[in-house]
């Protein structure tokens, strides 16, 4: 598909006539066609489309437009977008906003509309980064579910969920195929007119964090779905994993990086648990040891963008996906990946032993009694939930998964069939 959206703006008095001319896209439905009023900028999305339009004009927008006309044949979309005259105190920047997205290169109102699949944080000028953290650890505190937590917990340890972990090559040197070399081109030259920002980009750790953040979301969706795009629930699972493209989260350390992995795995997809997140943490690691490990991340950048690009987190394309290929491709960053997984293989295994700090100690203890029918006297213990704070800052060791092992190791097969018969029975909300 070609992905370069051709527009014209014509300001006339009163009004502007805005042009889009938009290839390959089913234009028959015009409520999905409606542009977005953000001051003096108008926003048009229509994935795999997004374009942000600054007016020069000390003008705003006073409604909502809608397509005044289609041409079905050329695919083009016209609107007649009223304007009103504003006086020259309102083009004062309002100083409290915050920017946001790749590096912080976004600044404005970006006020999302969140759907059923894409739960993001809408208008996230608004927020500091340590007020989107905090709106991110009180979502997640109300909604880690204990039961789908434990019953997980214990099926990977019996047969790991029946995945292929291995499933992702990690090893000698990625190929790009030709198609992906013709995608990281168009996207680059997008911005032909100012590649030079991204080449005299001065990467900070934010960047190369969330960077990690991402990939660490794709390689998640990748093992579940064998290597396989997912039209259905890709998209759902990338987003979710990753604080920057749910909260506009940038993360601060390695530490974090496995600390919000290992905590939002455990929460929002469909499979949950610690030792899955160990496994796509590894798998990272390797990736980033590989001979060419940019273009082993270039692969895993593209397949976010072409989980986004058909439906609405086409968005997170415009504002993090596009941005990071351009970096990986163009900036030099051997020097920083090779930092990255030194720190994250010395990492892993603190992270991986430190409690989530939803009291999913006992609660894996519970699952295990309740499931197996043993009668196991540490469930009288007083294990006491742990705040959000506390479980990223660093806590006590956990001993629950080791006293679960020891317990799954001894289960004899015809115990491990009745195991699995009730988890399958099992009705856990997702």
């Amino acid at each position: 598909m070609n992905d370069a959206l051709k527009y014209t703006l014509d300001v006339q008095e009163g009004k502007v006539i805005f042009t889009v001319h938009v290839p390959e896209l089913d234009v028959e439905h015009e409520d999905a066609l409606k542009l977005e009023v953000l001051g003096r900028e108008i926003v048009f999305t229509a994935p795999p489309y997004h374009v942000r339009v600054p007016l020069e004009n000390e003008v705003v927008l006073t409604e909502e437009v809608f397509p005044e006309k289609l041409n079905y044949e050329k695919s083009i979309i016209t609107y007649h977008i009223p304007l009103k005259n504003v006086s020259s105190d309102s083009s004062v920047p309002d100083q409290n906003l915050f920017s946001y997205g790749f590096a912080n290169f976004y600044s404005g109102t970006l006020n999302i509309q969140n759907s059923q699949d894409f739960r993001t944080l809408s208008n996230p000028e608004k927020f500091s980064n340590a007020a989107r953290r905090a709106q991110r650890l009180a979502g997640e505190s109300a909604d880690f579910n204990g039961d789908h937590y434990g019953m997980d917990h214990v099926q990977y340890l019996i047969d790991e969920f029946g995945l292929n972990l291995n499933c992702i090559p990690c090893s000698g040197k990625t190929l790009l195929s030709d198609q992906q070399l013709r995608q990281i081109k168009l996207i680059v030259e997008e911005k032909k007119r100012t590649l030079e920002k991204y080449q005299n980009l001065e990467i900070d750790k934010p960047t190369i964090f969330n960077l990690l953040g991402i990939v660490l979301s794709v390689i998640y969706d990748k093992v579940i779905n064998g290597n396989d795009l997912n039209e259905a629930m890709s998209h759902v699972n990338i987003h979710r994993l990753s604080p920057a493209l749910s909260y506009f989260e940038d993360i601060e350390s390695i530490e974090s990086v496995l600390k919000v992995f290992y905590r939002r795995i455990c929460i929002y997809p469909l499979y949950r648990s610690k030792n899955l997140a160990e496994r796509c943490v590894q798998i990272l690691i390797a990736g980033l040891r590989e001979d060419d490990p940019r273009a082993w991340i270039l692969d895993k950048l593209l397949y976010a963008y072409d989980a986004f690009k058909k439906n609405d987190c086409a968005i997170l394309n415009h504002y993090f996906i596009k941005d990071f290929i351009r970096m990986v491709h163009l900036c030099s960053i051997e020097t920083d990946i090779h930092e990255c997984f030194e720190q994250l293989d010395k990492q892993l295994p603190k992270i991986h032993s430190k409690p989530l700090g939803f009291g999913e100690d006992n609660i894996v203890r519970r699952v295990i009694k309740e499931v197996l029918d043993i009668d196991d006297d540490s469930t009288d213990s007083d294990d006491s939930s742990e705040s959000e704070d506390e479980s990223e800052d660093g806590s006590s060791e956990s001993s629950s998964e080791s006293e679960a092992s020891d317990i799954i190791e001894v289960v004899p097969k015809k115990t491990e069939d009745s195991v699995l018969d009730r988890l399958m029975n099992l009705k856990i909300e997702p």
